[in-house]
C-alpha cells in the first residue's frame, strides 16, 4: 500500500507540478509553495467479504485471499500568498476527481470521496501559515497467496 501511494503522488505531482512531501518527517521543508499528505487511516475494512479463490501454477496450487480496504489521505497546501493555497489545493483536488482517474484505475485504486478544501491557516508568533487542504477517501484492494496442497478425490460420508 505504501509504494502504491508514493507512487500515486509521484504521478499527482508529474500531472500537477505542484511539489507534495510526507507529513510527519525530518526532511527539510521545500520552497514555497508545497503540499504536505499525511496518511490519517491507513486501513478501513470496506463492506463485503474477502474473496478466497485457488492459481494453478503448473505442478504449485496457491490460496489467494484479496480484500478491498479504505485509506484516507489528508492534504495540506502551503504557499506565501492565501490565493496560491486554493488555487493548488483546486488544481490537486481536481486531480483526484479528474486528471488522473486513468493512473487511479490503472493502478486499482477507486477514488471513493473527495472532500471539500477547507481553510486550514495557522497563526504563528507573528506570521500566517497560509494553507488550505482536503481529505481524499480511496479504495484499494489487498491481496496474499499461500501454497496449498491438490486433492485427489472427495468421499461423502452418510449416504
Amino acid at each position: 500500500m505504501i509504494e502504491t501511494i508514493k507512487n500515486m503522488i509521484a504521478k499527482a505531482y508529474q500531472d500537477t507540478g505542484l511539489r507534495i512531501i510526507q507529513a510527519n518527517t525530518t526532511a527539510p521543508k521545500p520552497p514555497l509553495p508545497y503540499a504536505v499528505y499525511n496518511i490519517t487511516a491507513p486501513y478501513v475494512k470496506d463492506r463485503g467479504q474477502p474473496n478466497v479463490t485457488t492459481r494453478d501454477a503448473g505442478e504449485e496450487l496457491y490460496l489467494q485471499y484479496e480484500e478491498q480496504y479504505l485509506v484516507t489521505i489528508s492534504f495540506n497546501i502551503y504557499a506565501d500568498k492565501n490565493e496560491t493555497t486554493i488555487g493548488n489545493a483546486i488544481k490537486l483536488r481536481q486531480w483526484f476527481l479528474f486528471v488522473g482517474q486513468q493512473y487511479l484505475q490503472d493502478n486499482g485504486i477507486a477514488v471513493v470521496n473527495v472532500g471539500n478544501i477547507e481553510n486550514r491557516t495557522a497563526f504563528l508568533v507573528d506570521s500566517y501559515e497560509y494553507k488550505h487542504g482536503f481529505d481524499v477517501q480511496l479504495r484499494m484492494t489487498q491481496t496474499a497467496e499461500m501454497p496449498t496442497e491438490w486433492f485427489n478425490k472427495v468421499t461423502f460420508k452418510g449416504e
